[in-house]
């Protein structure tokens, strides 16, 4: 409200600005058009009273036709000011005078007296000065106006923009006046609020207008604040000694690095075990590049294989923990953490060893019965100790076949025991894909052609080697052929391929059988799993997570894909051999 007269100054000065304008565009519309359009015309007309002169001239020489054209492009103009003019002007009886001469010699060919010619055009050139200089005296006039009335708008305009700066600055003193004294108020009280001092009830708003209700709005939020913040420190309070209950008693130890790597918090556990295990020289060099990981990425890292555990030394006893990295983010740089939680899996470990150890023993302690039995069978059914009935044959072959099942399964547990203790007897070498590919399927021809099944061969040339244990990878693969012959049906055809996929050399076996389910394809290699398909075909479901155990001890991965019309296409993919220096 208080720069209403200011505003009401300055409309007022664009109105007459406005209105200035609109008269002295007015102004020099009617000077263009008047004044510079008569000058324009005259200056024609001498022009072309010029060429009639000429032409005459030309003609009584003789020269016809350049007196002809001359005559025609001077003609049309004289007539048009004669047309169009008033007879009162003194060049109008003038201009017809020269037509008519000019008609005289080129129309009626009469003689004209040409003596009169020339005085008659200096007339007319001194009319048409005449006029000329007295447009220019009308626009220098108008000019000398119009010079005038913009002085005046200058001004005008000049004294209403001084007036309005020193309106302007009394209304503004004014109204500083009202405002920056409870501005003043509002800024102290938010400096007490900076400070942490939230307590406005004494505060008195100091006016009555709209700044009265920022005032109290300013104290409302001020006593919110202080209640949140009270809220806050209450919170922070008890979620600090909830996290300091749980991680004082946590048997695991637990610790914190700060973004330049030092230790910023140990548990009581954890500063248990770093009174007797150096963190410099024994946990850090295992832990380093997954806390670089986590600072640099983000991600949370939880390991669930033995492979990853850390392992020390207490004493004369191995200690081994599954560590689980996670990053605490901040707003700073700086400010970012690891956390670290050590599980001890000591026991875990030494357990599944155990186990493992176990398996391989029971398993090998059993083959060498079991192997005798099955001989002994055998000689029973080839009736080298005698005839048999029809019934015992039938007996005897059902014990044979169980007996089969059982050295399948032994076999199996051996390499699955073989596979997690990383024997040192699965030795890498270079190998071809040609190789493995033709001493697979060597061992398969003749279960193949009893089933009257084509088996093929099709490895891409010029494949790359791959760094392989040549027993274990014909475990595999066999395991994958032995499937697709066994699921496969008579007259089909099953491919065992070598061939690139990206940067990896990927070997597999295509059949044409039954397929999987979907549901089966994320699951099938687990151990003992079997497709509720195929739970009525003979197997214990541990072929498949053997394939998977070589190739994860070759660095490899495992899958397998559907096939239309139907089949299954199982392969494993490795990384080829690095080049020989």
């Amino acid at each position: 409200m208080g720069m209403l007269p200011v505003a009401g100054l300055l409309i007022l000065v664009c109105m007459y600005s406005v209105y200035n304008h609109a008269k002295l565009s007015s102004e020099l519309d009617r000077l263009q058009v008047e004044q510079y359009g008569s000058i324009s015309q005259v200056e024609r007309v001498l022009l072309a009273t010029s060429q009639l002169e000429r032409a005459i001239l030309l003609h009584l020489e003789g020269e016809k036709e350049l007196a002809k054209n001359a005559y025609e492009r001077s003609r049309p103009v004289l007539e048009e000011w004669v047309a169009t003019r008033k007879e009162e002007e003194k060049l109008t009886p003038l201009l017809r005078n020269l037509l008519s001469m000019g008609r005289a010699v080129f129309e009626t060919k009469e003689r004209a007296i040409v003596a009169h010619l020339q005085p008659l055009v200096e007339q007319i050139e001194d009319e048409g000065f005449r006029s000329i200089s007295g447009n220019n005296s009308v626009i220098k006039a108008t000019n000398e106006v119009l010079r005038g009335d913009s002085q005046t708008h200058f001004y005008v305009v000049v004294s209403a923009i001084v007036a309005s700066v020193f309106l302007m600055g009394f209304v503004s003193y004014q109204l500083s006046q009202r405002i920056l004294k409870p501005i003043d108020a509002l800024t102290e009280s938010a400096t007490r609020i900076g400070d942490g001092r939230y307590d406005m009830a004494a505060y008195t708003p100091s006016s009555k207008d709209e700044i009265a209700r920022l005032e109290n709005a300013f104290v409302e939020m001020a006593a919110r604040i202080a209640e949140y913040q009270r809220l806050s420190d209450l919170q922070v309070a008890r979620t600090r000694r909830r996290m300091e209950e749980c991680f004082s008693n946590l048997p695991n130890p637990v610790i914190f690095l700060n973004a330049a790597r030092d230790l910023a918090y140990q548990n009581p556990a954890a500063k248990e075990l770093l009174e007797l295990v150096s963190w410099e020289d024994e946990l850090l060099p295992q832990l380093a590049v997954r806390v670089e990981t986590v600072f640099g990425t983000g991600e949370e890292v939880l390991e669930t294989d033995f492979d990853e555990t850390v392992s020390v030394k207490i004493g004369n006893e191995p200690r081994f923990f599954l560590p689980l990295f996670v990053r605490v983010d901040s707003d700073a740089v700086d400010e970012i953490e690891c956390g670290l939680v050590l599980q001890d899996i000591t026991q875990l470990r030494l357990s599944d060893e155990l186990k493992s150890d176990m398996v391989a023993t029971i398993s090998h302690e059993i083959k060498t019965p079991v192997t005798s039995a099955t001989m002994a069978l055998h000689l029973v059914l080839e009736k080298s100790l005698g005839e048999l009935t029809e019934d015992q044959e039938d007996m005897l072959q059902t014990a044979t076949d169980d007996l089969a099942r059982l050295r399948r399964m032994l076999d199996h547990f051996l390499e699955i025991a073989r596979l997690e203790r990383k024997s040192p007897r699965l030795h890498a070498v270079r190998e071809s894909p040609l190789r493995i590919v033709s001493s697979v399927i060597d061992a398969f021809g003749m279960p193949a052609q009893g089933k009257d099944i084509q088996l093929v061969s099709n490895v891409e040339e010029s494949l790359p080697p791959v760094l392989v244990d040549l027993k274990a990878m014909e475990v595999g693969l066999s395991n994958y052929l032995s499937n697709a012959i066994k699921f496969s049906p008579p007259g089909s055809r099953v491919v065992v391929y070598a061939a690139l996929a990206g940067s990896r050399v990927r070997f597999g076996v295509r059949d044409e059988g039954p397929g999987l389910a979907a549901e089966d394809l994320e699951t099938v290699f687990e151990k003992f799993y079997r497709s509720r398909r195929h739970r009525a075909v003979d197997g214990v479901g541990l072929g498949l997570s053997i394939v998977k155990d070589i190739a994860i001890a070759h660095e490899g991965t495992v899958g397998c894909l559907p096939l239309e019309p139907q089949g299954c296409d199982f392969f494993i993919e490795l990384d080829p051999a690095p080049e020989e220096s």
